[in-house]
């Protein structure tokens, strides 16, 4: 009976309480790690933009500096400007007149300056009016001083120099609140890269903790996973303790069933084993940040409070210790699981295998059974390879055995075995104009115990899963093409040189 809108309704809340989301996070340890990476990401991008800020805050503290720096000397070349002219009134010495050429240029190249850096200051448009109107006042009395000189009325250019004291003071107040605009953009700036800063630094040590957090969360579910499969182990362990007193009339079933253990075992320390590395790349990581964190912490002129130095030179090398012996040991249970799964399978040999004379001769072994059913085999030619010959001649017997088995009745068969080289890599099809497999079957022939098709022919369902365990053993792949009635494609990839087994 289908479920009602009102059952769905019901059971919803139960998937999203929390102890339902907890059990699914205490199953799937990866959950705490990918959370951890993104952490780690999220402060690494925090911290990227917060330095880009306090970059351009340092260039605003520069420019602020530079217009300080362009109004004092503006200051001083109007204060020597004033003094040259004053001393050659009162004495007219030619090296005062020089010293006035000189300050004059200098005073006509710093105002230019200046007023370069009104843009980066945002400079009011009313101070702007008010400096240059003075500038421009006090530039007017020097010249109006140097033409008393000039006609030699010493006299009225006294007099008008004492007067331009008024325009020196008027510069001045300009210059100063010019000053004033730059030292308030300043102290904005340090003010605002030391608030960068410090949010920087709390922000890497909160993410830093929390990685570590999670990454120990899926520490502990890894090794709680861990106990259950050894237990799983044991119970397996005292099952095949009780089948042996029964061996003799359960070889076949206990074979089996060995067989499925071993997957079994293989397959969850495979799975294990992808978040230990993980764990241990991220273990790398806050090793190599805790000894930059350290060494800023030991540094005398870094005021770093106790609490926080204690953690850094401490608290974390202690976490990540428990780290590194915890995944040492995971990584011991998972190589002897590996180990345990690799009992009882044969060791596969390096021979140069002459494809064309192994095809052509379990053809021969075979040309029986074809006779029979009126079934043609073309053999291409092929390539010398080096690989496990039993395991050759167990997988591609096997491939041109179902062939000939499967043919349709009454249809002449036909059965081509050609090759290609891809690279380091050959390419094998066996094409068929048999019986062919469903759609939905196609995955399935490849599984233990599984058949297609009508049951007519002997067989238990284990050839292709022995042949595509074979395949991925010899570093291969196998997959199939079929239509049903039209026929099968098998092919199948492997190594030109197979790859030394460990």
């Amino acid at each position: 009976m289908l479920p009602t809108a009102s059952d769905q309704t019901a059971d919803a809340p139960a998937l999203l309480s929390p102890r339902a989301l907890l059990l699914f996070i205490m199953t799937r340890p990866w959950i705490p790690l990918m959370l951890g990476f993104a952490l780690v990401l999220g402060v690494g991008i925090v911290t990227t933009r917060t330095v880009m800020a306090t970059e351009q805050y340092n260039a605003d503290v520069q420019q602020a500096l530079v217009t300080i720096s362009a109004a004092d000397t503006l200051a001083l070349s109007m204060l020597e400007l004033n003094s040259a002219q004053r001393g050659y009134i009162i004495s007219p010495d030619p090296a005062f007149r020089a010293r006035y050429d000189d300050a004059r240029r200098d005073f006509d190249r710093d105002f230019p300056a200046l007023k370069a850096q009104y843009a980066s200051l945002d400079m009011p448009p009313g101070l702007i009016v008010e400096i240059d109107d003075a500038v421009d006042a006090r530039k007017e009395s020097f010249n109006k001083i140097n033409t008393l000189i000039g006609s030699g009325n010493m006299e009225a250019a006294g007099k008008a120099s004492v007067a331009g004291r008024v325009f020196t003071d008027n510069v001045r107040v300009a210059l100063g609140k010019v000053k004033g605009v730059a030292v308030a953009k300043l102290n904005e700036s340090q003010r605002a890269a030391a608030e960068a800063g410090n949010r920087a630094y709390l922000l890497n040590v909160a993410g830093l903790v929390m990685a570590c957090l999670l990454i120990l969360g899926a520490i502990v579910l890894l090794v709680r996973r861990a106990g259950e499969l050894e237990r799983a182990n044991a119970d397996v362990r005292e099952l095949a303790t009780t089948l042996e007193e029964r061996v003799e009339e359960r070889t076949s079933d206990l074979a089996a069933a060995n067989e499925e253990i071993q997957r079994f075992a293989y397959i969850v320390s495979h799975d294990l084993r992808s978040p230990l590395v993980n764990i241990m790349g991220f273990t790398a990581e806050l090793e190599e940040a805790q000894a930059v964190m350290a060494d800023y912490a030991r540094a005398e002129e870094n005021a770093v409070p106790e609490e926080v130095r204690t953690a850094i030179l401490t608290d974390m090398p202690e976490a990540m210790g428990f780290i590194r012996a915890s995944t040492g040991r995971m990584d011991r249970l998972i190589k002897a699981i590996l180990q345990i799964s690799r009992e009882g399978r044969r060791t596969l040999t390096k021979d140069t295998i002459d494809l064309t004379a192994m095809f052509n001769e379990l053809v021969d072994g075979i040309s029986v059974q074809a006779d029979a059913v009126d079934a043609q085999i073309e053999i291409g030619e092929f390539p010398e390879v080096v690989g496990d010959r039993l395991a050759f001649e167990q997988v591609f017997g096997n491939l041109l055995d179902n062939a000939v088995k499967y043919l349709r009745r009454g249809v002449p068969g036909r059965i081509s075995v050609s090759g290609e080289e891809r690279g380091k890599r050959i390419v094998i099809r066996i094409r068929d104009n048999g019986r062919g497999i469903a759609e939905h079957d196609r995955r399935r022939v490849f599984e233990l115990f599984r058949r297609s098709g009508d049951q007519d022919k002997p067989g238990e369902g284990i050839g292709l899963a022995h042949v595509q365990a074979l395949v991925r053993r010899l570093g291969g792949e196998i997959h199939v093409e079929s239509e049903l009635g039209e026929g099968s494609c098998f092919t199948v990839t492997l190594p030109l040189t197979m790859a030394t087994k460990t």
